[in-house]
């Protein structure tokens, strides 16, 4: 089974993307959901507690955009968890499954250097514009706040370097399936 990354900025759309290659019938992980099982696990929660006053992630958040050594100090604790979690799931739903490919989408695939332990990279862009009102609907904050999320993170460009695919998250979701049945078939012949 060929392990895909895929990334892109906060607001990009990932997560619309995964749900689709799922309905295909490709298994997915999601960092972030395992990034939440660590934070929940005791040594790590008062490791995030000690360093930072709190464990909210609303109040976590406004820290790490204010603060970018906030930022290494919360990726130092969380990512060898994440990591660890990350690898057992995909073992198991490689033990499991007859699909071609496991995705895993990840924010930070390539500024970990965990780029390298996957056959693809799948990166998904939207508009600095496109992004900010999606961040603002979905988490309820504003513009100001939506944009300093996008800051804290890598330049979009970075992504588009390292990409094997590129999937522009600007149009409808009949034109998503499109792009994603093209990169799929294009995996299933390498």
């Amino acid at each position: 089974m060929k392990r895909i990354a895929i990334t892109g900025g906060i607001g990009s759309g990932k997560s619309t993307i995964v749900k689709i290659f799922n309905e295909l019938g490709i298994p997915s992980i999601d960092a972030d959901e395992v990034a939440k099982q660590v934070r929940n696990l005791p040594s790590v929660h008062a490791e995030i507690l000690k360093r930072f006053g709190t464990t909210d992630r609303l109040e976590l958040r406004k820290i790490i955009i204010s603060d970018p050594k906030a930022k290494d100090d919360i990726e130092a604790i969380l990512l060898p968890q994440i990591k660890e979690f990350s690898e057992k799931k995909m073992k198991k739903i490689e033990s499991k499954s007859s699909a071609p490919f496991l995705l895993y989408e990840a924010i930070l695939i390539i500024q970990t250097g965990r780029i390298k332990e996957f056959d693809a990279l799948i990166v998904v862009d939207a508009t600095d514009e496109e992004r900010t009102k999606r961040i603002q609907e979905r988490d309820q904050v504003s513009e100001e706040t939506a944009k300093g999320m996008m800051n804290a993170q890598m330049n979009r460009q970075e992504w588009i370097k390292n990409a094997d695919f590129i999937i522009h998250n600007s149009g409808n979701l009949d034109q998503l399936r499109h792009e994603v049945r093209k990169i799929l078939d294009q995996l299933m012949k390498q």
